[in-house]
C-alpha cells in the first residue's frame, strides 16, 4: 500500500482576508473574556464585600511572592 509522503507544506493557505477576520474575532473574544471577568469581578464584591476580597488577594500575593522569592539557602549561597 503506497503512502503519500508527507511533506512540510501547509495543508491550507489562509487569504489575507480570512486573516484579518479571525485577528478582529479573537480581538472581539477578548474583550468580551476580559469584560466578563471584570463583571464578575464586580459581582463578587458586591455579594461578598471588600473585606474577604482583600484578604483573599493578600493571600494569593503573598503566596506568590513566596514562590517566585528566592529562599534563604539560595540568599546565604550567593
Amino acid at each position: 500500500m503506497n503512502l503519500p509522503e508527507k511533506t512540510n507544506h501547509p495543508d491550507k493557505v489562509y487569504t489575507e482576508k480570512e486573516l484579518s477576520r479571525a485577528k478582529t474575532t479573537s480581538r472581539v473574544i477578548g474583550w468580551l473574556q476580559g469584560g466578563g471577568i471584570v463583571l464578575g469581578g464586580a459581582i463578587l464584591w458586591n455579594l461578598m464585600g471588600w473585606i474577604p476580597v482583600v484578604v483573599g488577594l493578600a493571600a494569593v500575593g503573598w503566596v506568590a511572592v513566596k514562590l517566585m522569592g528566592r529562599s534563604k539557602k539560595q540568599e546565604e549561597e550567593e
